[in-house]
């Protein structure tokens, strides 16, 4: 469970807007931070695909589970059998697919972070909000890990950490549940909730990438770039010179 201390402060409206509209909010998302992350670590940028472009098995996957209606069968390179497998072996699990049914899928929000003043977003695969339920996150990832203690081994490797902390500060959540979906055989699930310590650990990730996005902060000359580059998505392109 997620220490939180009770505010006055309300939690940030939850938006149900097409995946491109989001993305097209100026304001910073998890993935610009792994942008930054990446700059600072030397590897190469990733690509940013629209939902209707070239789809992994992980976006299949989670269109299949979560917005079942906007599933395009006969991808190319996509193995619909093996995505709706996948599927109908998350539901098997009561619990999980117990929120399923009561989560809201794909919710977005845009915030202000509070420590650095940021303008923010995020788009969570599931936010439970009922009476007598703690305020849940749920976020499902694909994987390869050979059992749940390797999942969890990798959830800090992978920065999944830095997303829990990131949204769970943001909607000020009681618990961010990651979901580890096997794709290959025995297929099986992975349920963790993030403990505190997990979370604080991403919280000094995420404000540490936000802060590199100061204005007033000098940055390496090697990552100048791509700070610029997501500064400018903020801001609608008035920079000072990094």
């Amino acid at each position: 469970m997620i220490d939180s201390t009770p505010t006055a402060t309300p939690r940030p409206d939850l938006l149900r807007i097409p995946y491109d509209d989001y993305r097209a909010l100026p304001a910073i998302a998890n993935s610009d931070l792994s942008r930054l992350r990446d700059a600072l670590y030397g590897r190469p940028p990733r690509p940013v695909t629209s939902s209707s472009g070239a789809l992994g098995l992980g976006t299949a996957f989670h269109t299949a589970l979560l917005e079942p209606d906007l599933y395009e069968p006969g991808l190319p390179g996509i193995n619909d059998t093996l995505i709706w497998w996948m599927v109908d072996g998350v539901k098997l699990n009561p619990e999980v697919n117990r929120l399923l049914e009561i989560g809201t899928p794909e919710p977005s929000c845009i915030f202000t972070e509070p420590d650095t003043g940021t303008l923010c977003k995020l788009r969570a695969d599931l936010v439970i909000e009922q009476p007598g339920e703690p305020y849940t996150i749920v976020d499902f990832k694909t994987t390869l890990a050979r059992d749940y203690s390797h999942f969890v081994a990798q959830c800090s490797g992978y920065d999944y950490d830095r997303q829990a902390a990131f949204y769970a500060d943001a909607l000020r959540a009681d618990r961010f549940l990651l979901v580890g979906v096997q794709k290959v055989e025995p297929f099986e699930l992975f349920v963790f909730e993030v403990p505190p310590h997990m979370l604080a650990e991403g919280r000094a990730k995420y404000q540490r990438l936000l802060r590199l996005l100061q204005p007033d902060v000098v940055v390496p000359t090697a990552v100048a770039g791509a700070v610029r580059e997501v500064r400018e998505s903020l801001t609608g392109g008035e920079q000072a010179e990094l």
